[in-house]
């Protein structure tokens, strides 16, 4: 990087604010410009502070880490944001990329690591903690777990020949029920499937396989 980054640090815990005032005081590249202590305090030091890169933790008092995070990237879209966390659950790592956030990093990283991932994430890369990138890689390639079939052997029969176009007479008259029966059975069939209409228990039995 040809000038130091300037850094704001949004963390409420002192012995991380100490911990990254002592890294950033001793490494050439960065230089950090202010440690706020919450979400709105970092919002208006952004007001007058020039920042090229934020790093956030998630809890925080008053509006969390994950609320300012919209708030910043609306604003200054030019800032880098790097979530720094004890967070490591796959949802709240994925809803947050989704968000726009430009490195997810944990706070057990060592410091020479930490300064790495912050180096590549001001070059345009998006870095996750090597313990972080390996729970998302797992979670995608693993084999999601076959969805449980809620309808009776009865109601899966009612719904193909609803798939088929078949009206609840005629449906009635394949089955020999009664037309109030096949009603019956399409009520428990939406209710089951928690939907509320045709299309939707439709697209619901298609997800889960149940349509021949």
């Amino acid at each position: 990087m040809k000038s130091k980054a300037q850094i704001i640090v949004v963390e409420d815990r002192p012995v991380i604010q100490q911990r990254l005032s002592d890294l950033f005081e001793r490494e050439s590249n960065f230089v950090l410009r202010a440690l706020c202590t919450s979400a709105e305090d970092a919002l208006e030091r952004l007001k007058e502070t020039p920042c090229d890169l934020m790093i956030i933790d998630l809890e925080l008092p008053g509006m969390s880490g994950e609320e300012l995070i919209p708030c910043v990237s609306a604003d200054y879209p030019r800032i880098k944001l790097v979530v720094f966390t004890v967070f490591e659950d796959q949802a709240r790592i994925v809803r947050l990329m989704r968000k726009g956030i430009d490195g997810y990093l944990l706070k057990d990283t060592g410091d020479e690591l930490l300064l790495a991932e912050l180096s590549v994430i001001m070059l345009g890369g998006a870095p996750l903690s090597p313990r972080v990138a390996r729970k998302i890689l797992e979670d995608a390639t693993s084999e999601p777990a076959a969805a449980e079939n809620p309808l009776s052997e009865r109601e899966v029969e009612i719904l193909n020949l609803t798939a088929l176009g078949l009206t609840y007479k005629n449906i009635a008259d394949d089955l020999n029920i009664s037309h109030n029966t096949v009603r019956v059975h399409i009520s428990r069939i939406y209710e089951k499937l928690e939907t509320c209409n045709k299309t939707e228990a439709l697209n619901r039995a298609r997800q889960l396989g149940l349509l021949g």
